[in-house]
This record gives structure tokens, C-alpha cells and sequence, in this order.
């Protein structure tokens, strides 16, 4: 009988250590799940931080660019003002009376540096 009564202790036994493993798969299992549900929660935080900063990046692009077109625009606008300047100047130095002044200035500058 005694090894009827070793038999079923050991049955029983094995059988608690089987229990006892199947809690600790269970329990690990949770756990695993949870890490990779957080782990799935960061990547969706990570992914709306790249398109926040993508949408930022473009922010950006397009204020540097309007900027950018802005400046040569008033570049080229200053260009034009300088050329009429020098039509303009290049009209009055065609006109004698404007010459007659223009030489008789200089004369007068070059009478003073003596």
C-alpha cells in the first residue's frame, strides 16, 4: 500500500507543480501582453510626434518661401527704381543746359582744389 500511497502523492504532486507552472505561464503571459500594449501605445505617440513635427518642418518651408520670394521680389523692385534713376540721369545729362551745369561744377570743384 505504501507504494500506492507514494504513487498518488507523487501524481499529486507533479500535478501541483503543473498547476503552479500554469499560473506562472498565466501570470507572464499578463505581463507580456501589458508590455506590449504599452509598447504599442508609445509607437503611437511616437508616430503623432513625427507628423506633429512633419507639419511643423512644412510649417516652416512654407513661411521661409514665401519670405524668400518676398525678399527678391523687393530686391527686383529696387533694381527697377535704380534703372529708372539712371534713365532719369542719363535724360538730364542729354540736355545741354544740364551739361553746361554739370561741367561748370565741376569746373568750379577743380578751380577750388587749386
Amino acid at each position: 500500500m505504501n507504494t500506492a500511497q507514494d504513487g498518488l502523492q507523487q501524481i499529486n504532486r507533479c500535478r501541483q507543480i503543473a498547476q503552479q507552472l500554469i499560473q506562472q505561464t498565466q501570470a507572464s503571459n499578463q505581463e507580456y501582453l501589458q508590455m506590449i500594449q504599452q509598447e504599442q501605445q508609445n509607437a503611437r505617440m511616437l508616430q503623432q510626434l513625427v507628423q506633429r513635427e512633419q507639419q511643423a518642418a512644412m510649417m516652416i518651408q512654407h513661411i521661409l518661401q514665401q519670405h524668400h520670394g518676398a525678399a527678391i521680389q523687393s530686391c527686383q523692385e529696387v533694381i527697377a527704381l535704380c534703372n529708372q534713376m539712371e534713365q532719369s540721369l542719363s535724360r538730364q545729362s542729354a540736355i545741354p543746359a544740364y551739361q553746361q551745369q554739370a561741367y561748370s561744377q565741376q569746373g568750379s570743384f577743380q578751380a577750388f582744389q587749386q
